[in-house]
């Protein structure tokens, strides 16, 4: 008997291992080039403009509407990085999930800024609140079974752009976590309106491979476009791209 619940217990390992699949199961459309850059690198980045959409995004059951609400924004500026880290230890998606909730712990994440060409605090404030119009801050929340969607309103104290709420929903379908964050607020700099509200998209999505994690995050705005401006920020927003993956790898800590 408990020869049999040995071999099963393989079994069931095994499988679930190969249903994870590689990197290049993941990413078929990706050359040998780009998939051991991600392997040894643990990244690759592209930015995007008006009338393009993104190559990176892979196939999951929420690809073809993250694609579809770029092009009905008529964004003008979006980058896309794709980040993979090796790790050997069992993750739960559940505990993945758990993670992706913890938005307090967003508070004091740093960001490397192009234009003081330093380090500095990208959010002074991260919390959950009750609504769009109601401020009341709330407790992270804390789920014991993946739900199919899950929507949140999170209030975040911006050292750039000052304070903003955003609408962020989480889907998880198969081995796949989607978070969308769309701006509830427009987006301020020195008085002059950068972003309306609902034109700034932020898309992760988390999914697993047989060696490790991949996380896979685009930024896509309808920016304020005179003399170029746009292009020469894109730096800016693969900066917060990249804090936002560096703190879910240091709270995932694999």
């Amino acid at each position: 008997m408990k020869y049999f619940v040995f071999i099963m217990g393989l079994v069931f390992s095994v499988a679930a291992f190969s249903f994870a699949g590689t990197l290049k199961d993941t990413f078929p459309g990706l050359d040998a080039g780009q998939i051991s850059t991600l392997q040894g690198k643990g990244e690759i980045t592209r930015y995007f403009y008006t009338g393009e959409i993104p190559a990176f995004l892979f196939k999951t059951p929420f690809s073809d509407q993250i694609v579809r609400e770029i092009r009905n924004r008529d964004i003008n500026i979006g980058v896309e990085s794709v980040y993979f880290v090796k790790t050997e230890k069992e993750i739960p998606l559940l505990t993945i999930y758990n993670t992706l909730l913890s938005i307090h712990t967003m508070e004091g994440i740093q960001y490397y800024s192009r234009t003081r060409k330093k380090y500095r605090t990208l959010y002074t404030k991260s919390t959950v609140i009750a609504g769009k119009k109601d401020p009341t801050p709330l407790r992270d929340p804390e789920v014991t079974v993946l739900p199919a969607v899950k929507e949140l309103y999170i209030e975040q104290t911006d050292t750039t752009f000052g304070k903003n709420i955003y609408k962020t929903t989480y889907k998880t379908e198969g081995k796949v976590i989607w978070v969308e964050m769309t701006n509830e607020t427009p987006f301020y700099f020195s008085f002059i309106r950068m972003v309306k509200k609902g034109d700034i998209s932020i898309n992760l999505l988390i999914t697993k491979t047989d060696t490790g994690l991949v996380f896979y995050g685009i930024t896509s705005a309808k920016t304020i476009s005179f003399f170029g401006i746009e292009r020469k920020n894109k730096e800016s927003f693969y900066n917060r791209m990249k804090a936002l993956y560096t703190w879910f790898v240091h709270q995932m800590n694999p």
